[in-house]
């Protein structure tokens, strides 16, 4: 956590996640830019937790997360028939679990269960895909 100028205005640097965070305070106020920084500091850290998330929509089953999806699907596209495929085998075996729970190792414990069944690769990649794009950001797992 460090304040320093540039020329007259206030800039705030501090490490987070392993990352160098350098932004302007866009302010010439010492104090401006302390306060700056912490609050930059929150927003990095309640979007690194989840806690932005509403608690409602982390909470919902995969089922209903899916059946919501196919619904908006289905208006969007003219040949939903491939999605309903890939997201069937999903709700099969994911859609007990509420979306909080989907994790890395959900999604490895998904692709060997369909390699067992002997599904080809290709088709478990995309229904990983599909399963990604209806629980939002494809970080979220990687922080898991």
């Amino acid at each position: 956590m460090a304040v320093f100028r540039r020329g007259q205005t206030w800039w705030y640097k501090f490490y987070f996640a392993g990352r160098l965070i350098r932004e302007s305070s866009k302010s010439t106020s010492k104090t401006v830019a302390r306060d700056a920084e912490k609050q930059r500091r929150r927003e990095l850290e309640s979007g690194f937790h989840n806690l932005t998330q509403a608690r409602e929509q982390r909470i919902r089953s995969m089922k209903e997360i899916i059946d919501e999806y196919l619904e908006g699907y289905r208006l969007r596209y003219r040949a939903p028939r491939f999605a309903e495929y890939a997201l069937g085998h999903v709700s099969r075996l994911l859609g007990t679990k509420l979306a909080v729970d989907i994790d890395v190792n959900s999604v490895l414990a998904y692709q060997e269960e369909r390699l067992r069944e002997s599904a080809a690769p290709k088709s478990i990649n995309e229904e990983v895909r599909f399963l990604l794009k209806m629980l939002g950001d494809p970080g979220e797992l990687i922080r898991a």
